[in-house]
C-alpha cells in the first residue's frame, strides 16, 4: 500500500489555518492519492483563492498543539505548522495503514500543471494499458495522476472564470462580426440538403469537414484565427489590388489549351521514333483535336462566368485561406477537364487492349479460365476458333505500341495534376495542424509535456511536535519540477484530429504505379 499526497508548493510553507479541499482515488494496486487543489482561510470565510463547491472537503493546515480540538475532527489528511519549522508536516490519515507504508507528498505549482493539461488529455487518450511489470505499472500510475492532477486544476479554474466585457472584447467581437456571419452563412449553405448532394465529393466540402472537426475540438484555436486572417489578406489583395484575377484563369486556360495542341501535334508520326499506328494515330489526333477544340469555344461562352468566379473564392478568405486553397482544385478542373477527359479515353482503351490481349492468349495457348473451378485449365479449340483469335491477338498487339503511347502520356499528365492537387492538400492541412501555440510557448520557455516533469527530493527532519507517538508515520517530500521541453517535442505534438481523413494506403507509391499499370489510376 502507497499514500501519494499532492500538495501546491505555496500551501507547503504556509504559517495560516486553513480548510484544503480536493479529491481521493483508489487506484487497482490499492494505492492511495489525495490531491489538494483549493484552500479556504479560517481569518477569510467569504474569500477562497479557488471555487471549492465542486471539490471534496478533505481536511485542514492547523497550528501544532496537544490542545488544539480542530485536530481531533473527522478528516481525510490533516497537516500542522508551528513556528520552529519552515513548512508544514502531516498530522494524520484518516486510513490506517501499515507501519511500514511510506508517506509520499509531492509539491507542485499550479501554473506549470495548468500548461501541461492540452498535453496530458493527448496523453490519456493514447495511454497504453498497464503492463505486468511492478515498474512500469508504478511509472503508468505516476502519469495518470498528474493527468488526474492537471484535469481538476483545469476544471476548477474553469469555474473560477469571470467573463467581464472589457473595451477589447467589444473590440474583438465587433471586428469578427462580418467573418462570422459570413462563415454561419457557408455553414448553413454547405450543410443543405441541396448543397450537400452537390459538393459531397468536392474538396471544399471535404475540407469543410476537417475544419468543423477542428473547431468543435478546440485545440487549434490560434491557427483558426491565423488562418482567417491570411484568407482576408488575400480576399482584400484579390479584390483590391489585382485588376480583374479572372482574366489570368482564362489566359491560364488558353496557355494549357495552346501547349495541349502542341503536345497532339507532337504526337502525330513518329514521336521520339516510335512507328506508331498511322489509322489508329491520326484517328485518336482527330478525335482529341475536336475535343480541344469543342472546350476552347465552351471557355469562350462562359468567360463571362469565369471573370466573376475569382469574386466568391475570395469571400471565402473570411472563413480562411485553408478554404481558398481548397478551391484551387475546382480551378484546376476547368483549366484541365478536357486533360482528365483524355486520360479516361486512353485508360478505356488501354484496358480493353491488355485485357484483350491476355484473354486471346490464353486462347492461342489452349487454355481458358473456369469460373467454377477459378482456375486455368486446358481446352481443344476448333481450328476456327483458333483462326479467329489468332487474327485479333495479331491485331491488338500491333495497335498496343499507339494505344501505350497515348496511355503514357495523358496518365503522366494526370500524374502532374494529382501531385498539385496533393500539395494544395497538404498545404492547407498543415496550416490546420501545424503546433503554432506549442512553437510560441516553446520560443518564451512556457512549453511542457509529461517527459519534462523531473522529481527531485527535498529533505528535512520532522519536528517532534508534529508526530504524535501512537501513529509514527514516515513523510517524504518531493518536487515536481517542470523544465523546458526540446524543440523536437512541438512538433511531435499533433493534434489528432485529421487523422481518420489522411491518406490510406491506397494512395502510396506503391499502389499508384500498381493501378497505373492495371489502368484504374
Amino acid at each position: 500500500m502507497s499514500v501519494k499526497i499532492f500538495l501546491p508548493t505555496f500551501l507547503f510553507h504556509t504559517k495560516k489555518d486553513c480548510d484544503i479541499y480536493g479529491e481521493i482515488q483508489i487506484n487497482e494496486n490499492n494505492a492511495v492519492s489525495y490531491f489538494i487543489i483549493a484552500h479556504r482561510d479560517y481569518q477569510n470565510d467569504n474569500t477562497s483563492t479557488l471555487s471549492t463547491k465542486s471539490l471534496r472537503h478533505l481536511g485542514h493546515i492547523v497550528r501544532a498543539g496537544p490542545t488544539s480540538a480542530i485536530q481531533h475532527r473527522d478528516v481525510a489528511v490533516s497537516f500542522a505548522y508551528d513556528s520552529e519549522t519552515p513548512n508544514i508536516y502531516l498530522l494524520k490519515l484518516s486510513i490506517k495503514p501499515p507501519e511500514t507504508t511510506q508517506v509520499n507528498v509531492f509539491l507542485y505549482d499550479v501554473p506549470k500543471m495548468l500548461q501541461l493539461y492540452e498535453y496530458s488529455g493527448n496523453y490519456e487518450a493514447k495511454n497504453q494499458p498497464v503492463s505486468t511489470e511492478e515498474n512500469e505499472k508504478e511509472a503508468s500510475n505516476e502519469c495518470n495522476d498528474v493527468v488526474l492532477l492537471c484535469r481538476l486544476l483545469n476544471e476548477t479554474r474553469q469555474q473560477n472564470a469571470v467573463h467581464k466585457s472589457t473595451i477589447y472584447s467589444i473590440l474583438q467581437k465587433f471586428i469578427f462580426l462580418l467573418p462570422n456571419l459570413i462563415t454561419f452563412i457557408t455553414i448553413l449553405l454547405l450543410e443543405s440538403k441541396p448543397c450537400k448532394t452537390f459538393m459531397e465529393k468536392t474538396s471544399i466540402y471535404i475540407h469543410y469537414l476537417e475544419w468543423r472537426r477542428l473547431c468543435e475540438t478546440r485545440k487549434r484555436k490560434l491557427n483558426i484565427t491565423v488562418d482567417k486572417i491570411l484568407g482576408v489578406s488575400v480576399m482584400i489583395f484579390l479584390l483590391f489590388y489585382v485588376s480583374h484575377p479572372g482574366d489570368y484563369l482564362l489566359t491560364t486556360s488558353h496557355w494549357v489549351i495552346q501547349k495541349l495542341r502542341l503536345l497532339l501535334r507532337s504526337l502525330k508520326g513518329s514521336p521520339i521514333g516510335l512507328k506508331l499506328n498511322e489509322h489508329l494515330n491520326n484517328f485518336l489526333l482527330d478525335c482529341f483535336n475536336y475535343h480541344v477544340d469543342l472546350w476552347a469555344k465552351f471557355l469562350d461562352l462562359i468567360e463571362p462566368i469565369v471573370r466573376q468566379l475569382f469574386v466568391p473564392i475570395a469571400m471565402l478568405g473570411f472563413i480562411g485561406i485553408s478554404f481558398q486553397l481548397a478551391s484551387l482544385p475546382v480551378l484546376m478542373s476547368i483549366i484541365g477537364l478536357h486533360a482528365h477527359c483524355f486520360y479516361i479515353y486512353t485508360a478505356v482503351l488501354y484496358k480493353v487492349e491488355i485485357r484483350g490481349i491476355q484473354v486471346l492468349w490464353k486462347v492461342m495457348l489452349g487454355k481458358r479460365y473456369n469460373v467454377l473451378k477459378n482456375r486455368v485449365e486446358s481446352l481443344n479449340y476448333v481450328n476456327r476458333q483458333l483462326y479467329l483469335a489468332t487474327i485479333f491477338f495479331t491485331s491488338l498487339l500491333f495497335l498496343f505500341p499507339t494505344v501505350l503511347v497515348y496511355y503514357v502520356v495523358f496518365t503522366t499528365l494526370r500524374l502532374c495534376i494529382y501531385l498539385v492537387n496533393l500539395v494544395v492538400e497538404v498545404l492547407r492541412r498543415k496550416i490546420l495542424e501545424f503546433p503554432l501555440q506549442s512553437l510560441l510557448k516553446w520560443s518564451i520557455g512556457q512549453f511542457y509535456d509529461m517527459e519534462s516533469i523531473h522529481i527531485a527530493h527535498l529533505p528535512h527532519s520532522p519536528s517532534p511536535l508534529l508526530q504524535s507517538q501512537r501513529t509514527p508515520m514516515c513523510m517524504s517530500v518531493f518536487k515536481l519540477s517542470i523544465q523546458k521541453s526540446p524543440l523536437s517535442r512541438v512538433f511531435s505534438c499533433e493534434s489528432g484530429i485529421l487523422q481518420e481523413f489522411k491518406s490510406d494506403e491506397k494512395m502510396s507509391i506503391k499502389n499508384a504505379f500498381t493501378r497505373m499499370l492495371q489502368g484504374t489510376f
